[in-house]
């Protein structure tokens, strides 16, 4: 799963074609089955119209970019008139006031999460005492621009709920004392003294943690191969001037590690040959 803040801002990567096509500007939300319809794209020359990415022609959600098969994959409105209605709703969904059916103010949205078909999976509420809560989808009713309403089921934050445990109180039972019987010990006879082994103590290893998001290490790995034996466009750098990669040097697995720790994978990304 994604947040939105996860995704604005990131560039659109051709695979096949190797080039950037501006980036993220928004989510156009469609508001009648709360799911992303599509990602509005900035590309510099906004003044053409908008450009579109239907959310179905999407290949990766990565960690560095959004990549797509191909530049036919973007969009203009006239070539989805269905979308218009979302544009002229207007739902941004962030900084929405929360409302219950019953007219109960609960907060605001502050952020939200979808999963990989583009549904809107949980959003987080801030309640109106300050208190940060998971707001789960199927309790929206309605996805409206400048009010969210919820049934008016009572909020709770569900990741905490989720791992609660709740533990029966048993009442303690009183114990009768049982009867002490006193052997006689022959005199000078010392006891005999047994050395009991201490029990051996069994270490259990945790199991180690799996991967929380696949679908990002398979992106990386499919933009990796794509990299891997390409021409470097330019000479690359770090931002204190240590060298990735010279001009028309070969990309290798230690070049994309080097551009990786150094803040620089998009930028040899963008700079192929």
């Amino acid at each position: 799963m994604k947040k939105s803040v996860e995704i604005v801002g990131q560039p659109i990567i051709s695979i096949t074609e190797g080039k950037e096509f501006g980036h993220v500007r928004e989510l156009l939300i469609n508001y009648t089955n709360g799911t992303v319809a599509a990602l509005v794209i900035d590309d510099g020359k906004w003044y053409q119209g908008a450009k579109l990415l239907p959310f179905e022609a999407i290949a990766g959600l990565g960690e560095y970019a959004v990549t797509i098969n191909n530049s036919q994959d973007i969009l203009t409105l006239a070539d989805r008139p269905e979308f218009e209605a979302f544009f002229a709703a207007g739902v941004k969904i962030i900084g929405t006031k929360v409302l219950t059916k019953g007219g109960k103010i609960e907060g605001k949205i502050n952020e939200f999460t979808i999963d990989n078909s583009g549904k809107i999976n949980i959003c987080e509420l801030e309640k109106t005492e300050g208190e940060i809560v998971d707001l789960a989808a199927q309790n929206i009713v309605t996805f409206g621009k400048e009010v969210l309403i919820i049934s008016d089921e009572e909020v709770t934050n569900a990741a905490p709920a989720a791992n609660q445990v709740e533990i029966p109180v048993v009442a303690a039972q009183p114990v009768e004392p049982e009867p002490v019987v006193v052997t006689p010990v022959e005199e000078n006879i010392p006891a005999p003294q047994v050395e009991v082994p201490a029990a051996p103590v069994e270490v259990v290893k945790e199991k180690e943690q799996q991967p929380a998001d696949d679908s990002a290490k398979k992106f990386d790995d499919k933009h990796r191969k794509f990299l891997l034996g390409k021409k470097a466009a330019r000479r690359i750098e770090t931002d204190n001037g240590a060298v990735i990669i010279e001009q028309g040097g070969e990309v290798t697995e230690e070049v994309l590690q080097k551009a990786k720790l150094a803040g620089k994978f998009v930028e040899l990304s963008m700079n192929i040959q």
